[in-house]
């Protein structure tokens, strides 16, 4: 799985969000797709997505590549499956 990364206004999430929510569909068989947020200061929001081919990256402009030990201890759950998430964070 790849991750990437990226910190966006609070405003920017559900667009985000949304486009997320379509490729999982489409693409995320497995349920293995995350999307993960931490709020920072105020309204703005640090967004992780992991996806299983880098190509499912391209439209998550400026998003940058970050590896598993780049990610938050205790991250919020945006949208993917919850067991997943368990599995990762709070296994």
């Amino acid at each position: 799985m790849i991750w990437a990364y990226k910190r966006i206004t609070t405003d920017e999430v559900r667009s985000v969000e949304r486009l997320f929510r379509e490729q999982a569909v489409a693409f995320d068989r497995t349920r293995q797709m995350l999307l993960v947020s931490i709020t920072d200061h105020g309204s703005v929001v640090r967004l992780w997505v992991c996806v299983p081919e880098i190509e499912l990256l391209t439209p998550y402009y400026g998003f940058s590549l970050c590896t598993r030990a780049d990610l938050p201890l205790a991250p919020a759950l945006v949208a993917g499956c919850p067991e997943q998430f368990g599995r990762i964070f709070e296994g």
